[in-house]
């Protein structure tokens, strides 16, 4: 059975799979369809002994890894935002079910980023950050706000009579914060008619990226 490490520019979620013989190196995809070590052993993706609960996926760097299963973790995830919905839970369950929702939905993540298909009636929110945004007078990004699934969000929470201590709880509806606020700023424009507003929704793993990835659609809208 080969061992694990734990891979740090890879999401937490998602481990490679070291050699046994050499107790070192990491499996590498070759041309023939196996996994190679550097030491000479190798293994087919069938030998690859995992307890159903994971998955295993290639790393961009062509690496062996293994990572939740994407439907076990849909289960939690379903599991976790049921409780979350509910008018009635409170305290420490609530607490437990946000952990456990950000947990389920970073493994989620990350089996969109190795490429591994989600199941079929998972959320389409999953991995991207939503931004609305405002346009230059060319159609180039200006600014932007942005939301994203378990992202902390004072929308979601249920509003504190003391705004000193508002929580901001787990965003389970970050599309439709987008598009509520672009509509506020259409409606409360204060004369900046020169001034437009879109969502855009790139795949992202943070905010600084999302942005980013938004420039780049909108300058290439523009030269278009």
């Amino acid at each position: 059975m080969p061992t694990r490490t734990a891979a740090p520019a890879l999401p937490e979620a998602v481990t490679v799979i070291v050699c046994v013989a050499c107790g070192t190196h990491p499996f590498t995809a070759g041309p023939d369809g196996k996994f190679h070590c550097p030491c000479g052993s190798s293994i087919a993706p069938g030998d690859v002994d995992l307890d159903g609960q994971t998955v295993w996926a290639v790393t961009p760097a062509g690496l062996l890894a293994q990572l939740p299963a994407p439907a076990a973790a849909w289960e939690r995830y379903v599991e976790a935002r049921t409780v979350m919905e509910d008018p009635g839970q409170w305290g420490p369950s609530l607490d437990a079910a946000h952990r456990a929702f950000r947990e389920a939905l970073a493994e989620l993540e990350a089996s969109r980023a190795l490429g591994l298909p989600l199941p079929a009636s998972g959320d389409v929110q999953i991995g991207r950050v939503y931004l609305a945004c405002v346009l230059n007078a060319d159609g180039t990004l200006s600014g932007s706000n942005a939301f994203a699934l378990g992202w902390d969000c004072e929308a979601c929470s249920p509003r504190s009579t003391d705004p000193h201590f508002q929580k901001r709880y787990p965003c389970r509806n970050p599309r439709g914060h987008a598009w509520g606020q672009v509509a506020d700023w259409e409606q409360n424009v204060n004369g900046r008619d020169h001034e437009r507003f879109v969502v855009l929704s790139p795949l992202a793993p943070d905010l600084v990226t999302a942005r980013r990835k938004a420039a780049e659609m909108r300058a290439a809208r523009v030269a278009a």
